[in-house]
């Protein structure tokens, strides 16, 4: 399914096209890397719940116009066609999903499955900007950054994209 991959220009050789525009390559590869561990965070609480659950989640999503991909940077409008679909069920789904990705940044799980997720998603997403948090699932390596590259790994165990 291709839930996680190589992510490139987390840094730019030649920085001074980026701050005469006000890119922030740094920013945007926590962003994507964010947006990647929640689809593989997702995928991996489905995966939990059988493949026939998976199939018709992802069905569902796909229905409505939210493919796999789409599940990070689509959130919302995910967490509404899962309610639409499966009732109090999906809360469950949903609270999984942000168990797992808080792990995933090493953060406690400080919240209970009554509380707002949407709310501790957006504080998710902005202590990772801020503070530059990696999830466990990404390898940092010192040679790879001074060329630009951020490795990410599959959650199968010893399986590296290079």
């Amino acid at each position: 399914m291709g839930q996680c991959h190589l992510l490139q220009q987390a840094y730019s050789r030649d920085r001074s096209h980026l701050s005469q525009r006000g890119l922030f390559p740094v920013r945007t590869a926590l962003v994507t890397t964010f947006h990647d561990t929640v689809n593989c965070c997702f995928n991996s609480v489905l995966e939990t719940m059988g493949t026939s659950v998976r199939d018709v989640v992802f069905g569902r999503l796909t229905n409505r116009g939210i493919p796999p991909s789409d599940i990070s940077t689509r959130f919302d409008d995910m967490v509404e066609v899962l309610h639409e679909s499966f009732g109090g069920a999906a809360r469950v789904i949903i609270y999984k999903t942000m168990v797992e990705l808080y792990q995933q940044y090493s953060k406690s799980v400080d919240f209970t499955y009554q509380d707002s997720l949407k709310d501790h998603m957006a504080l998710l997403r902005e202590r990772v900007v801020t503070d530059h948090l990696v999830p466990k699932r990404v390898q940092r390596d010192d040679s790879a950054l001074s060329s630009g590259l951020l490795l990410i790994q599959s959650s199968k165990p010893g399986y590296r994209y290079r």
